[in-house]
């Protein structure tokens, strides 16, 4: 695997850390809300509202990424980044009120284009030429490992010493394990170190500058009818991230225990870990239009299933693990689908763009559920609205990579 020992290789390593940091952060968020909620007073709504404000924040910073990222030494930014987010994570734990975490969801959205989800497969984008899909499925489960880890190990802090030590506990956990990779490693580009992508001596030294650079100009792309589709399907596949993170707040309310209802938590991120492996090596095998479809297909098996284990224990915990599905979405499937779509000459730049329009509706998605649970006392109606949209997202994902091919690539 490891031909002549490409860098590459070390490249992916740092990518599975940055993975990771998603995964015992981000994606063990939920084991907060319960908690948070019950003890301050908050409605689930009016609390998991600050993940909107950092998504509205972290729209306008991605706006500036493609800047960013030419001026700032990257490696600084991205190391620096993290360790401002984990004292941020920190801090949380002395938070009262709830102007507190709004102001720390602005904060964090600024600083979350360098480190969140988006940078991994822009980074392996750049050194992988070859086995692309592998490159990034295998590094985007680390955010599902992480995540599988850390939820039980965090419901039980959480509920041994309370969750404001959780809070630090989590960030320093953090730290420790993922900066290291992001000081000494970590690179954007292989030409940042004298290198050529891994791949580029299978292709040749003519044929793979020009594979590197085959596809739709951006301003070709933006212009067309295509892209509007795009951006709807950006859209819905970023209000499905949203049920993730409130698989331990629906076993609450159909009455299971915290530390039963950390499980579906748990079980989501296992499936995690599987499914993007597997996302990974359909695309490179049979391309991303399979690869998206067969997605999908397990989206709406997760919902249909989560709505029957309301009454039913082996399909909730069936439905949790293809939950995981709901992350690999965005984190796999979208960033695989672009390249499908729209090819590799620009393909950074129109990743950014429709990254704009997912995480913009990843940030309202999660307490749009929270709040119809505050309204009906349920989760049925975000289910139900979920597999309405899976049929949309299917029809405009084909119509979107149909009208593609008339675009000029290059």
């Amino acid at each position: 695997m490891i031909k002549n020992k490409h860098y590459a290789w070390a490249i992916l390593a740092a990518c599975c850390a940055l993975s990771l940091s998603i995964g015992i952060t981000a994606n063990c968020a939920g084991q907060y809300f319960v908690p948070i909620t019950r003890d301050l007073g908050f409605g689930m709504g009016e609390f998991t509202f600050y993940g909107s404000i950092r998504g509205v924040f972290m729209v306008f910073a991605m706006f500036q990424l493609n800047k960013i990222l030419e001026k700032v030494n990257f490696r600084l930014l991205i190391a620096g980044g993290f360790a401002l987010t984990m004292v941020i994570t920190a801090l949380m734990s002395t938070f009262n009120h709830i102007w507190q975490w709004y102001v720390a969801g602005a904060v964090l959205g600024i600083l979350s284009p360098t480190v969140g989800l988006v940078m991994p497969p822009i980074i392996l984008s750049n050194w992988f030429i070859k086995r692309r899909g592998f490159a990034v499925g295998l590094a985007m489960t680390f955010s599902g490992i992480g995540g599988a880890i850390m939820n039980p190990i965090l419901a039980w802090i959480i509920q041994s010493y309370g969750w404001r030590f959780a809070y630090v506990a989590n960030a320093a956990i953090a730290c420790v394990i993922i900066l290291p990779f992001l000081i000494f490693i970590i690179d954007l580009k292989p030409s940042d170190r004298g290198l050529q992508p891994y791949g580029y001596e299978e292709q040749g030294a003519e044929a793979a500058p020009a594979e590197q650079v085959k596809g739709a100009s951006r301003e070709e792309a933006v212009r067309s009818f295509s892209f509007v589709l795009m951006l709807v399907v950006s859209a819905i596949i970023g209000y499905f991230a949203g049920y993730s993170h409130l698989l331990a707040a629906y076993g609450a309310s159909i009455g299971l225990a915290a530390t039963v209802a950390a499980v579906l938590s748990s079980l989501s991120m296992v499936g995690n870990v599987a499914i993007k492996v597997i996302l990974g090596l359909i695309n490179d095998k049979f391309g991303g239009m399979k690869m998206i479809y067969f997605n999908l297909s397990l989206t709406l098996a997760s919902l249909i299933l989560l709505r029957i284990g309301a009454g039913n224990m082996p399909s909730l915990f069936a439905g949790a693990l293809l939950a995981g599905n709901f992350l690999t979405i965005s984190s796999v499937a979208m960033p695989l689908l672009v390249h499908t779509v729209y090819g590799s000459r620009d393909y950074t730049r129109i990743f950014v763009l429709l990254s704009v329009s997912m995480n913009l509706v990843m940030s309202f998605g999660q307490p749009l559920i929270g709040y119809t649970y505050d309204v009906t006392g349920s989760y049925a109606l975000s289910h139900y609205l979920g597999m309405i949209l899976v049929a949309v997202t299917v029809v405009f994902t084909y119509w979107a990579y149909k009208s593609s091919r008339k675009l000029t690539w290059s």
